[in-house]
């Protein structure tokens, strides 16, 4: 690996962003791909000719694969540099590929932990009619045929059809190249033993997005009340934007301890058969019936009684609890548009996932205060054998603080539940007593919450950009454990060997990839030929990244799914290390090489 410059700020408004280029591995002059040269009728013009450059974005975490998977691409001669960016920073580009913050990015997302996998692929889902929509994905790759098959797989009923869907959208993914699947880290967790027990380790981490337990359940053998927790990204605000607030851990685990979901994901072994096994949170019991003659498919809620909203008390004295009206706004304002098994008429939606959802297409039905009814319409069914996953993924909305009667009783009320942050009112074990952006947030327990108390009566989550700082401070005793920051595989013996440290080795969620930004007028105009990413594809070292970077604790990955997963597809095209073939592929294109 070449030396890294640290560059450091500690002003709090400063943007830290870093771009430079790597020299050539071998120090001799390089020769650069050139883009091909072509006569252009529109403009009347000759174009192209130009050397291939463009920059990775990359934040802390991800840059030792950002140095390598550039080391590489310099070597096969495409001009990349590597631009370095704070994690908010990196997020606000990520979001947002339009404004053209990044050519192309290192990331890592979490494919859904069980075979089911529906959700997930909104990952590469239509971003939305003319780059405007409500939709998102990194690459702003926009395939029509692939969001057909997300839909279908929505509403496949069996297991069988599921695998044969998303087989296909593997190998749609594979062909068009809008993202690179680069590799799967195992995730070395640790915890500190001295001051807190039990621990409950699963896949990902102590504390992920789909692991409340140990929070949840790890008991104070000290005096100590407080529970650290680094975390490795943290929103720039806590507006009641869930589809933002989930792209990061944190964002996850405050919607399940500030606020709640219908029902938790459960405790999950590697195995992820048992992912949606039914773990009451808000939502206590359901019964699934059949009207007109089969054709429509009614799910029925029955929502837990006597749980609070954090204002019930002083100083709001709303004295509201959590009711159906709730559910049915939650519905209606704050479940994104591409949470698909909503209870959506989809046949009334202009242009399916991409179109308005209007509050008449949700056919959801006010029984009483604690019931509710869900209605799917024929050929849109959900399968019975397991609950739609926007119970577990989407937290529940006070009406009363967010809603019309919350204009003049609160301060900072707005109309659109995105653009504030509710001053934390949810019906969960912990509200918010501090968030300073970009630094860290301190929680508070609730002591009337309705359900078991944690035993830790304050928690903190302190942001690290960097990994390093957090295991000096974990190492002090500062930090108890984290929210995927893996240990550095130099530094897992000496843990081992820590009488006071719980050392864990499991698969992680996240897989790392390169996305290219393909918004024309946002993104770097080359990456939209296909060859291109082809051939780029073809120049990366996977295998290498993981010997040199990660030694034994990381896995080559060549898909949006698990391999572990029954619906991994092994056999996908565009993901053999060959530079002979990059090479083929550009010449062919006419590509062209020169020195510099």
């Amino acid at each position: 690996m070449k030396s890294k410059k640290w560059l450091i700020s500690l002003g709090l408004a400063v943007v830290l962003v870093v771009s430079f280029a790597l020299p050539a591995c071998n120090g001799e002059p390089q020769e650069y791909w050139h883009t091909p040269i072509y006569y252009d009728e529109e403009l009347e013009a000759t174009v192209g000719g130009e050397k291939v450059t463009f920059d990775i974005g990359v934040t802390g975490f991800y840059e030792d694969t950002g140095l390598m998977v550039v080391e590489q691409l310099q070597d096969f001669g495409l001009d990349v540099g590597l631009q370095k960016l704070d994690p908010g920073t990196f997020l606000q580009y990520l979001y947002y590929p339009p404004g053209g913050g990044m050519e192309a990015m290192i990331y890592a997302e979490d494919p859904s932990p069980d075979p089911w996998s529906d959700w997930v692929w909104s990952i590469a889902g239509n971003p939305g009619e003319g780059g405007e929509g409500e939709g998102w994905n990194p690459s702003w790759y926009n395939n029509t045929a692939f969001d057909e098959l997300i839909m279908a797989n929505y509403v496949a009923m069996t297991f069988n059809e599921k695998k044969d869907i998303l087989y296909e959208m593997q190998e749609v993914m594979a062909t068009d190249v809008p993202m690179i699947w680069l590799i799967r880290e195992s995730m070395i967790n640790a915890a500190r033993i001295d001051k807190w027990t039990g621990w409950f380790n699963m896949m990902g981490g102590f504390a992920t997005w789909i692991n409340e337990w140990s929070i949840r359940e790890v008991v104070n053998i000290t005096a100590e009340t407080r529970l650290n927790l680094g975390i490795s990204s943290m929103p720039k605000n806590m507006n009641y934007a869930m589809d933002e607030l989930q792209y990061s851990n944190y964002g996850c685990l405050y919607l399940m301890f500030v606020y709640e979901p219908l029902v938790a994901y459960p405790k999950l072994s590697i195995e992820p058969e048992g992912a949606y096994t039914f773990i009451p949170r808000l939502c206590t019991n359901y019964s699934v019936d059949y009207e007109d003659g089969g054709d429509t498919q009614v799910w029925t809620y029955e929502l837990r009684q006597g749980v609070k909203w954090h204002d019930y008390g002083p100083p709001h004295n709303s004295g509201k609890n959590f009711t159906a009206d709730d559910l049915i706004y939650t519905l209606l304002n704050t479940v994104s548009l591409q949470a698909g098994n909503r209870p959506i008429n989809w046949t009334a939606v202009p242009g399916g996932m991409s179109g308005t959802v209007l509050p008449e297409h949700v056919l959801v039905t006010r029984v009483n205060d604690y019931e509710v009814e869900m209605r799917y319409i024929k050929d849109y069914h959900q399968n019975e054998g397991y609950v739609p996953s926007f119970w577990l993924w989407y937290s529940m909305t006070p009406k009363h603080v967010f809603g019309p009667d919350g204009e003049g009783e609160y301060p900072e009320w707005n109309e659109d539940p995105e653009l504030w942050d509710g001053e934390y009112i949810g019906t969960g074990p912990y509200t918010v007593t501090e968030f300073v952006a970009d630094s860290y947030i301190l929680h508070e327990r609730v002591d009337d919450y309705w359900g078991p108390l944690p035993a830790a009566e304050e928690l903190m989550f302190k942001l690290y950009v960097n990994p390093g700082p957090f295991w000096m401070a974990f190492d002090a005793g500062e930090m108890d454990s984290s929210a995927s920051i893996s240990v550095p595989f130099a530094k897992k013996a000496g843990y081992d060997a820590d009488a006071d440290v719980l050392v864990s080795v499991e698969p992680d969620m996240s897989v790392q990839y390169l996305a290219f930004n393909l918004h024309v007028g946002g993104g770097y105009p080359p990456l939209q030929d296909l060859t291109l990413r082809r051939a780029i594809a073809a120049a990366i070292d996977k295998q290498n990244i993981v010997d040199i970077a990660y030694g034994t604790y990381a896995e080559v990955q060549s898909s949006w799914v698990y391999p572990e997963s029954p619906m991994y597809h092994s056999s996908l095209p565009n993901n053999t290390f060959d530079l002979s073939a990059a090479t083929n592929l550009l010449l062919a294109a006419n590509y062209t090489l020169h020195l510099p």
